[in-house]
């Protein structure tokens, strides 16, 4: 394929691939350092979902029963530019991104992180649990909060669905 005429050349494509090469990519919104307290908030730019890695090793993580553990990586524009927000999809994490939905005044995940939202999480610190086996393990504690780009629509009385 020549890339003389660039009519047939997806350029948002190319954009894409420079991005991915680019080194360093966009900078955690939380990181070792950050002091219990701190509240990162932004408009959603984009969200994917990905297989969760091992905090210690880097590898890709997994269950007990090999299926992948699946996080959600939420892209925000903060006062000082882009940032991630990396969420699990399982346990305290879930919990706390469904309450957070559900103060919003949303029913769905995926409304609260619709891209033009915009998307509070506020670190509360590093926690020590113990586990069902009775292991000790620490986690770290965030809470979600939302804001729609545009609030839910009003609906006239007169044409509400009856209860």
């Amino acid at each position: 394929m020549s890339y003389a005429n660039t009519d047939s050349v997806n350029l948002d494509l190319l954009d894409d691939l420079d991005a991915a090469f680019e080194g360093g990519g966009t900078v955690s919104a939380f990181n070792a350092d950050t002091e219990p307290g701190t509240v990162v908030s932004g408009i959603v730019l984009s969200v994917i979902m990905r297989q969760a890695r091992d905090f210690h090793t880097g590898d890709p993580a997994t269950w007990p029963d090999g299926k992948p553990k699946r996080e959600v990586v939420v892209t925000i524009e903060t006062e000082h530019g882009e940032r991630n927000v990396y969420i699990q999809t399982w346990g305290r994490a879930k919990q706390r991104l469904s309450a957070g939905i559900g103060a919003a005044g949303l029913t769905k995940i995926s409304q609260g992180l619709r891209p033009g939202n915009t998307l509070s999480v506020r670190f509360n610190g590093k926690k020590e649990a113990v586990s069902k086996r009775g292991d000790t393990y620490s986690y770290r504690d965030y809470e979600y909060g939302f804001v729609p780009a545009t609030p839910a629509p009003s609906v006239d009385p007169a044409f509400a669905p009856p209860h």
